[in-house]
């Protein structure tokens, strides 16, 4: 996979599903950043890269899951790699959140989300 990311991704083991062409996949999200998610599914499926699909998060500690809209960056049978293309401020707020509580390096969050609204300005 091409190594084009900016922002570090956290460890993050979550239940999601993943829908593409009204087929839901389940699945577990590997690792997560305030832009993209590294998700294994259940079962095989290619999804052509820059598809779009819907994603649901099952947070444990939360009765709302995430829902984001994602652009599919990297397919291979089980394992997709996404970027989040849209987000409403609610959900953007959340996933900001979720990352903080994850994330050890303050320093490194704090760098990204500067990079992230430069990003959103732009």
């Amino acid at each position: 996979m091409n190594q084009k990311r900016r922002f570090n991704r956290v460890r993050f083991k979550a239940k999601c599903s993943l829908t593409h062409n009204n087929i839901k996949y389940l699945g577990q999200l590997e690792n997560i950043s305030v832009k993209g998610a590294l998700i294994s599914l259940n079962d095989g499926v290619i999804i052509p890269k820059d598809d779009s699909c819907n994603l649901t998060v099952y947070l444990e500690d939360e009765n709302t899951p995430l829902r984001l809209l994602i652009e599919v960056i990297y397919s291979n049978f089980t394992m997709i790699g996404v970027k989040f293309t849209k987000k409403d401020a609610e959900m953007q707020e959340r996933l900001q959140n979720l990352i903080e509580r994850l994330t050890t390096g303050q320093e490194n969050l704090v760098k990204e989300q500067q990079l992230y609204c430069r990003d959103s300005e732009g």
